[in-house]
């Protein structure tokens, strides 16, 4: 069995690479990483096929981050009730603001996780190239799960944006 220091050097720029598109602070990437290199270590005596290493840590690297993605969300949706209110908008406007935002955050919530990945990481504004890297397919399915997730949250909203 190869080491875990051998696959730390091997693969340790693929990680931060695939962290780094999911989250832009330097801290919380380092954060990610080490997170990533303890369950890639809790994980390697599972791990039957030496040769699938490489998709194996990236898929573990694509799964913590993806969870990191979404408690970031939950963290930012769950506030928005108690947020103090835009000053420069009128009390209504500021209160339909947060209506909307708590309406979305819900409607990706329901999503199913292949569209809730897809559609997290757009809202974080990353283009389609780098979701398609850090979810491991292809442009062109991307574009078919953000189709799907635009419609579906649609239709949770009530068609309102």
């Amino acid at each position: 069995m190869v080491e875990l220091q051998e696959i730390v050097e091997v693969y340790a720029a693929m990680v931060r690479r695939i962290a780094t598109v999911y989250e832009r602070d330097a801290d919380r990437v380092e954060d990610l990483t080490q997170d990533v290199w303890i369950a890639v270590w809790q994980a390697l005596p599972l791990l039957k096929n030496q040769a699938a290493l490489k998709g194996y840590i990236a898929r573990i690297t694509q799964n913590i981050c993806v969870t990191h993605v979404r408690r970031a969300l939950v963290r930012l949706a769950q506030p928005l009730s108690e947020t103090i209110p835009d000053p420069s908008l009128p009390p209504d406007e500021a209160m339909a603001h947060a209506m909307r935002l708590n309406r979305l955050v819900e409607a990706v919530r329901g999503l199913p996780d292949n569209l809730k990945a897809v559609a997290t990481l757009y809202l974080e504004e990353m283009p389609v190239k780098d979701i398609a890297i850090a979810l491991g397919i292809s442009e062109g399915n991307v574009s078919v799960r953000l189709h799907r997730a635009k419609a579906a949250i649609k239709l949770s909203v009530g068609g309102s944006s």
